[in-house]
């Protein structure tokens, strides 16, 4: 994905360019365009191809909490990549996912309403809710 998602980019008064991504309200500025995409990108922890460097988490699981992890970096961080953002187990215990979102959903208002309504819904339906009772946000 190396177009960047949910930002807008606008020549402003002084003549320099200003890059809002809308959900979180992050800003990034430039002389031009491609710098203040640049910018942006840095910002949300992309590289120029739109990837995150940010390492995945599956491989440190085994078992149930392996494929919920798995199933955070595919789908669900897919639905997220619409936000340029992403979602990543931290831990799973006791029925609980911990789970830390991150590129543009880091610091997002809406992160814990995404968390709550969208990821746990989307891992309850997958899992069951007798496997996935709360997720919580981990930083």
């Amino acid at each position: 994905m190396s177009e960047l998602q949910s930002v807008v980019i606008d020549q402003i008064e002084n003549g320099t360019w200003q890059a809002v991504h809308v959900p979180s309200g992050k800003t990034s500025g430039g002389a031009s365009k491609e710098e203040a995409e640049d910018e942006m990108r840095k910002l949300l922890g992309m590289d120029e191809t739109g990837d995150f460097g940010d390492p995945l988490t599956s491989q440190q699981f085994d078992g149930k909490a392996k494929e919920i992890a798995v199933f955070l970096e595919g789908p669900v961080s897919e639905m997220l990549a619409m936000h340029s953002g992403f979602a990543r187990l931290e831990k799973y215990d006791e029925c609980i996912a911990y789970i830390r979102l991150g590129g543009g959903c880091q610091g997002c208002p809406s992160s814990t309403m995404t968390l709550v309504a969208g990821v746990q819904q989307q891992l309850q339906e997958t899992f069951g809710s007798d496997v996935i009772q709360e997720v919580v946000p981990s930083s």
